[in-house]
C-alpha cells in the first residue's frame, strides 16, 4: 500500500479474508432509498465560475454519486442495506479498497503511471475544469485565470462527479475507483497516513 515516490513508504499488507465490494459508488438514487431528504446539493466553483444557470453545477442528479454524507452516515446507509439484502455490509478498510483499485496491479494507478491519458479510465482535474464558463458576458474564456490545478491535455467531459459508472472499469470489473469523488474508508487513523480517502 502507498506510494513510494511520496512521503509515505509503501508498504506490505496482508488481507486475510475475501470480501465483496460495490461495482461502483453509491448514487443518489440509490442513497435516496435510505434518506430520501438527502441533498447532494450544486458545486460551487470559485471566483464567477458558478457554472450551470450562475448558480453552480448540480450534483444531485440521479445518477451521480452521492456526496456530503458523513462517515457516521456512510456507516448508518451500511448498516441500512445490509438488514435490506440480509447480508453483512461495511465501508471497505483502506488496504480493501486500495488492494480492489489496484486490481492486481503495482502502478500508481491501476490504469498505469501518472502521466497516462485518464479520460477513459477517471474523472480528474482535467481541460473541463479549466474552462471558464462566461455566461455570454463578453468575456473570452480563460479571462478569469483558473484556481485549481488541473492536466489541460486531458478531457473526461465532467467539470464535476459524473454519473456513476461512467467510465472503463478495471480489470476487476470495478469502475470509479480513481477519481470522481472522494470515498469513506473504515479503520484505524494512524499518523502519516489517510485511512479515509476523503467524504463523499
Amino acid at each position: 500500500m502507498g506510494d513510494p515516490n511520496r512521503d509515505a513508504a509503501a508498504t506490505v499488507v496482508t488481507i486475510t479474508k475475501a470480501f465483496w465490494m460495490g461495482r461502483c459508488e453509491i448514487s443518489n438514487e440509490q442513497y435516496a432509498r435510505f434518506d430520501a431528504a438527502h441533498d447532494s446539493r450544486i458545486e460551487r466553483g470559485d471566483f464567477l465560475q458558478f457554472g450551470v444557470t450562475e448558480r453552480g453545477y448540480p450534483a444531485n442528479t440521479p445518477r451521480q454519486p452521492v456526496v456530503r454524507v458523513s462517515c457516521d452516515e456512510a456507516q448508518e446507509f451500511c448498516r441500512w442495506l445490509g438488514v435490506k439484502t440480509g447480508g453483512h455490509c461495511t465501508l471497505p478498510t483502506e488496504a480493501q479498497w486500495e488492494y480492489a483499485c489496484r486490481a492486481g496491479t503495482a502502478m500508481p494507478l491501476w490504469f498505469g503511471d501518472v502521466t497516462t491519458d485518464f479520460a477513459k479510465f477517471a474523472n480528474l482535474a482535467d481541460h473541463s475544469l479549466r474552462v471558464m464558463p462566461t455566461f455570454g458576458w463578453g468575456l473570452p474564456s480563460g479571462a478569469i485565470p483558473p484556481w485549481r490545478p488541473a492536466i489541460d491535455s486531458v478531457n473526461d467531459k465532467f467539470r464535476i462527479a459524473a454519473p456513476v459508472g461512467s467510465f472503463e472499469p478495471n480489470a476487476w470489473g470495478l469502475r470509479d475507483m480513481c477519481g470522481n469523488v472522494w470515498e469513506w474508508t473504515s479503520g484505524d487513523f494512524a499518523p502519516g497516513r489517510n485511512t479515509v480517502r476523503g467524504g463523499s
